[in-house]
């Protein structure tokens, strides 16, 4: 479940404490009205008896009352405090909780701004925007269609290039997967958006996955996106397996405006991922819906799990969002405020559908990847803001580079 610090409920409501002044009118007032009555009983009882009835008695239910309203008034503390020490325990777990993050092991990705079969370092090209976006003939022949495609030979099908896709991905990440103990089992988030069916896809995975003979132990997820990984930081922050997402877009059904890329991201968990020195780490994403007010908390809390301070974010990465769009102009909006406030139009801001076209259900993936080879080479906190598929939602979360402290337990 998401971390919601704002659904925790607040302090205990504290009443006053008695006020000594009223207190000491009631006494006045108790005396005097002892005395006034005893004027007309005084002829009945003797002297002695007359003042014991007049302030005696007053005095003493003036104490038995005050007495009952000061036990009352520490009972009540007692549960205030109680019930602030208990919110305490548990803002701080939820923190603990919302703060924990992934290891980036490795990230690679191919789009228009590679070779062909090529998963060599692009992040320099997508840092400078570097625009891939030309009419040219798509993938079902179409022609004088505006989007990017990754280099292919002439006379390839779809489903031959999704699996040299897959072959070309997973001899990359090689090097990376052979140091992990055979035994370790491998998570795996498929990811795509293809004419292929999605089954089809999985079975040239498995096909790609079988012929490289890694030993993991594998088992695919069925949820997709950002979600996954709140779920899993969850449920499964104790667990002995990576996560290796996998996300694509090739041969879209609609080609127009669309980026190819395919991106392959493998994660770790800090508590037990001990094997291989990690790139960047991920942090949990936060989502919200397009408003201002509403994006721009998920924006502060996204940066507050890693936490960073109001200026450390050097640069924003913006993909499947549509232009113009509300969720579009709320991120104008949220730029220059903390903790962007070091995000102005230029160099610090990538709005990947503007120079590769929307890369499909890859896109968050493409920007996490870019931002680990990123940091990896200059380190500095990325935030990538991603549209939710089939959703107006939006998701916000944080690539840092490694922290020197311990992740907790929570």
């Amino acid at each position: 479940m998401s971390v919601k610090l704002n659904t925790i409920p607040g302090l205990s409501l504290r009443t006053a404490p008695p006020k000594p002044l009223r207190w000491l009118g009631v006494l006045v007032g108790f005396v005097a009205s002892g005395i006034l009555l005893m004027r007309f009983l005084g002829k009945l009882i003797g002297e002695t008896s007359f003042w014991w009835f007049a302030i005696g008695i007053p005095a003493l239910f003036w104490v038995v009352l005050m007495g009952l309203r000061l036990a009352v008034y520490m009972m009540q503390q007692i549960h205030a405090n109680a019930w602030d020490k208990r919110r305490e325990q548990v803002i701080l777990q939820e923190v603990r909780r919302g703060r924990r993050a992934f290891q980036i092991l490795a990230s690679v990705s191919s789009t228009a701004h590679a070779g062909i079969r090529d998963f060599s370092d692009i992040s320099e090209s997508l840092l400078r925007n570097e625009n891939k976006i030309v009419p040219q003939t798509s993938w079902n022949s179409g022609t004088n269609i505006r989007h990017s495609r990754l280099p292919v030979m002439e006379g390839v099908s779809a489903e031959a290039q999704i699996l040299s896709a897959f072959s070309g991905l997973l001899n990359t990440l090689s090097k990376t997967l052979i140091q992990l103990p055979p035994d370790k089992p491998v998570a795996v988030l498929l990811e795509s958006t293809s004419s292929e069916s999605g089954s089809r896809i999985r079975e040239l995975w498995l096909q790609a996955w079988q012929k490289s003979a890694f030993p993991h132990p594998t088992q695919f997820l069925d949820n997709h996106g950002l979600a996954v990984l709140d779920h899993w930081l969850d449920y499964r922050i104790k667990d002995n397996a990576v996560l290796l997402v996998v996300a694509l877009q090739l041969a879209p059904e609609e080609p127009a405006m669309t980026g190819e890329a395919v991106v392959g991201v493998l994660l770790g968990n800090r508590l037990t991922q001990h094997d291989l020195q990690p790139q960047a780490l991920l942090h949990r994403p936060e989502r919200s819906l397009p408003e201002e007010d509403a994006l721009h908390s998920g924006v502060l809390q996204a940066a507050d799990w890693v936490p960073l301070h109001d200026d450390a974010i050097k640069h924003l990465w913006l993909t499947g969002i549509p232009t113009g769009s509300e969720a579009d102009q709320s991120i104008i909006t949220a730029q220059g405020k903390p903790p962007l406030t070091s995000i102005t139009a230029g160099p610090a801001l990538h709005n990947i559908n503007e120079f590769l076209g929307d890369p499909g259900l890859s896109a968050p993936w493409l920007a996490i990847a870019t931002a680990a080879q990123a940091i990896s080479r200059s380190p500095a906190p990325h935030m990538i803001i991603s549209g939710e598929p089939d959703s107006n939602a939006v998701w916000c979360t944080v690539v840092s580079p490694l922290a020197s402290h311990k992740e907790n337990t929570a």
